[in-house]
């Protein structure tokens, strides 16, 4: 059932930023037509929708049927990265020190590792041997061609037993994953002074995972970019999203909603709680908000 808080709903024009994976797009990488329907009629009432995204630029650029529902433009890498309509206004490395520090840490303890770029994911080889042991699970079934074009991505830019300086340059996202209980929470300690990092949860496999960003770039701080670049008040923004990478987005928003497939800290900080992404969960929130 649909869940709200009571505040004055402004009818005005609204910057709507929407996360994709968990919110937007299934496991089974479909956008339910009832999302589609519900953002082109946002669009059309004149709001604002905005990708906001931990997927760098070319995961998002995979799903065509994302973009083709024309937003205004595109927050990914956890919002280092901002385009609005096709121009970059906004990108944030980690620095490379930072960078070579991490992997060098991490690989040593044999996390599987991806080092993510705009137009590139580099991984090393626990990261390849775990989504391999991901593809294996899937054989036969349905998603399967989903998760060998995701391992695809990362065989193409495999990282060298021992990385050159190149390779740290330029890594706007750090994802990672580890088999041991405690490993997330000892990253965060180590890191988290000079680094913004999130907790994941790593498809269909045991253990604890992560993604790390630049101090200070988020999801939140895109969606502040992205209201001030249009001059649209805080109070007027509204964000959808799924899990701990979102919440800065949701904190930072003048409603924040979790879906209802969402994780139970995200609830408990939402202003609102929608229904599920399979649910028409997108559609129920935007007619709640009356954005549609």
């Amino acid at each position: 059932m649909l869940q709200c808080a009571a505040w004055g709903v402004n009818l005005g024009k609204k910057l709507v930023c929407l996360d994709i994976d968990g919110t937007l797009l299934g496991l089974d990488g479909v956008v339910p037509a009832s999302a589609i329907d519900a953002c082109l009629n946002a669009r059309r009432n004149g709001h604002r929708l905005y990708i906001c995204s931990g997927r760098n630029m070319m995961e998002v650029n995979v799903n065509r049927e994302i973009l083709d529902i024309g937003f205004d433009g595109i927050a990914s890498s956890g919002g280092a990265h901002i385009e609005i309509d096709g121009t970059v206004v906004f990108d944030a490395a980690i620095p490379a020190e930072t960078v070579r520090e991490i992997y060098l840490y991490m690989n040593g303890l044999g996390f599987g590792i991806a080092l993510e770029k705009n137009d590139a994911i580099l991984s090393n080889k626990h990261n390849i041997a775990h989504w391999e042991a991901v593809l294996e699970n899937f054989e036969g079934h349905e998603k399967q061609k989903r998760f060998a074009r995701l391992l695809d991505t990362k065989m193409k830019n495999p990282l060298p037993e021992i990385p050159e300086a190149r390779h740290y340059e330029n890594i706007n996202k750090i994802v990672f994953n580890c088999k041991s209980s405690g490993c997330f929470a000892e990253v965060r300690r180590m890191f988290g002074q000079d680094c913004e990092i999130f907790e994941s949860s790593i498809p269909f496999s045991v253990g604890e995972g992560g993604e790390i960003g630049r101090k200070g770039v988020h999801k939140g701080s895109a969606l502040k970019r992205i209201a001030e670049h249009h001059g649209i008040a805080i109070a007027d923004t509204i964000a959808f999203g799924d899990s701990d990478n979102d919440r800065p987005m949701i904190e930072a928003a003048g409603v924040g909603v979790a879906m209802g497939n969402a994780s139970d800290s995200l609830k408990a900080i939402a202003g609102m709680v929608t229904t599920s992404l399979d649910d028409d969960g997108i559609l129920n929130g935007f007619r709640k908000l009356e954005l549609i």
